[in-house]
């Protein structure tokens, strides 16, 4: 094949590439008018049987012109990911839960501070923040803010947040104080005594990280800390969005936390640290993807993941049944015998599967 003859192939690619991009952004746009209907209509912005009609439509016409259908799939998957997330925008513009009202987020220059500022300010709230990595005149303008902010998010380790909340106890703030913090028992006695002291306190713990674009499929637990008026305050926050809601009494938090991230921050430590020194050649799909969900982990906060397993009194619990588990596995090969091993299998289908 010749250069001119490249080139003029290459040429219609870029032509594609520019179509499909347009068509892309119209079709996004077109879903954005689709919400304006749903708000009309009060019609939930997720719907997934008109998501799986979409994603058949594609395989379907992948089909037909000779594409792989998975590909399209793919393709449309995406799409309607980056719809979803445009709806949600406007919903959260349009609601203007924070119209007229202001907000402090202590550790706003924190990876989930600087998240829960745009998160805020989407909504019309004027935020502001108090970090030590700010300069001080933003430090002093969220300071003077604090006297009658409506909302002041803690988006800060429990240690300190209890710390703040301490400092609090002769003068509460007036609007509503809330953390986000993954574990729980170390503000329970300071969240109890500022609410003694007249404070009105919610406390939330987002179940998701600060890339996160798009609240589909993403749990928020609202702790009951016994104050249902500033739940709901912190809770309306987020109703316009495709999160889910997910309510829980605040002494339960942290015995459930210890399955869902000190057991699994655990497993995944463990594996980053029995990896090979040195690259194989080759990979295979479970060694990537376990992989990379152990880099992911050990990328994060050590200060934070250290407290969600050391402040938790229940991480220990799930630490065992670990340890328990790969001695199984040790055990059952070692003794050569593969119908335990297969036991062990099936155990773990059950606990996966349900069945």
């Amino acid at each position: 094949m010749t250069d001119t003859a490249l080139e003029t192939l290459r040429e219609r690619i870029r032509e594609l590439d520019h179509d499909i991009i347009a068509l892309a952004a119209e079709r996004v746009e077109l879903t954005r008018q689709v919400g304006e209907v749903k708000r009309r209509q009060n019609i939930p912005t997720v719907d997934f049987a008109q998501e799986r009609i979409v994603l058949d439509r594609a395989r379907s016409y992948a089909g037909d012109r000779g594409l792989e259908p998975a590909v399209a799939e793919e393709l449309f998957a995406l799409l309607i990911r980056a719809s979803v997330m445009a709806q949600d925008q406007d919903n959260l513009r349009i609601a203007a839960t924070g119209a007229g009202r202001s907000a402090v987020i202590f550790g706003g220059a924190g990876r989930m501070g600087v998240w829960l500022g745009r998160f805020l300010s989407a909504q019309g709230f004027d935020t502001a923040a108090i970090d030590p990595a700010l300069d001080s005149g933003e430090n002093e303008r969220a300071r003077h803010m604090l006297e009658t902010a409506d909302l002041i998010v803690c988006s800060t380790p429990p240690v300190a947040t209890a710390q703040l909340y301490a400092g609090w106890f002769q003068g509460p703030p007036a609007g509503v104080v809330v953390d986000i913090a993954s574990i729980k028992t170390p503000l329970i006695p300071s969240i109890r005594a500022l609410q003694r002291a007249g404070g009105r306190v919610a406390s939330i713990h987002p179940m998701f990280g600060p890339s996160t674009a798009l609240l589909r499929g993403a749990d928020v637990v609202i702790c009951d800390t016994g104050d249902a008026e500033s739940a709901a305050t912190v809770e309306k926050l987020f109703q316009p969005t495709t999160a889910r809601i997910v309510r829980l009494p605040l002494e339960d938090h942290d015995r459930i936390m210890a399955d869902l991230l000190s057991l699994a921050h655990a497993a995944a430590i463990a594996v980053a640290l029995a990896l090979p020194d040195s690259e194989h050649p080759v990979s295979s799909t479970t060694f990537h993807a376990l992989k990379s969900l152990a880099g992911s982990v050990v990328r994060e906060s050590p200060e934070v993941y250290y407290e969600i397993q050391a402040m938790n009194p229940h991480s220990s619990a799930s630490l065992r049944r670990l340890w328990a588990a790969v001695e199984r596995i040790v055990h059952a090969i070692s003794a050569r015998d593969p119908a335990e091993f297969a036991s062990l299998l099936e155990e773990g289908r059950k606990h996966t599967t349900g069945k």
